[in-house]
């Protein structure tokens, strides 16, 4: 696949893996496009229209496998399984935002620099703002 996608060759590639979606963002010629699908009542509603970008329906396939007719013991199951994917990702996701938090701060005191040296405050100003920056940063509260 990465051949196909930096040699500009063109392909259709149907999938319901959302990160692959992120090919976007790596490659300028990649294009994601999307069938609009509903969900009402837990049953899906096909709208047949092509839409630009990604479109995120939970448990998709879970809810085509109840459209394909297959049994409900096996969509339990994939449902169980699919319950510990998502619990494992969420953990994952919760690591990474704490491992990173210290970062985040650093990156979001930056920004805030940044703008402290082109604002037009004055001296006193810039102080004060310098300090609530300090105890900001020291209590680990930059907000966005």
């Amino acid at each position: 696949m990465q051949n196909g996608v930096s040699d500009y060759s063109y392909t259709i590639f149907a999938t319901h893996m959302e990160k692959l979606t992120e090919l976007v963002t790596l490659y300028p010629n990649v294009k994601v496009l999307h069938f609009q699908v509903n969900v009402k009542n837990g049953r899906l509603d096909f709208q047949f229209r092509l839409m630009d970008g990604p479109h995120d329906v939970p448990y998709y396939g879970l809810l085509l496998a109840g459209v394909a007719g297959l049994p409900d013991s096996v969509i339990e199951v994939a449902s169980n399984i699919t319950t510990k994917i998502m619990k494992k990702e969420a953990l994952r996701m919760e690591e990474n935002c704490i491992q990173y938090h210290p970062f985040w701060l650093d990156y979001r005191l930056l920004q805030r620099l940044i703008c402290l040296k082109y604002s037009n405050q004055d001296q006193d100003g810039i102080l004060k703002a310098l300090q609530n920056l300090k105890e900001s940063y020291i209590n680990g509260k930059l907000s966005g």
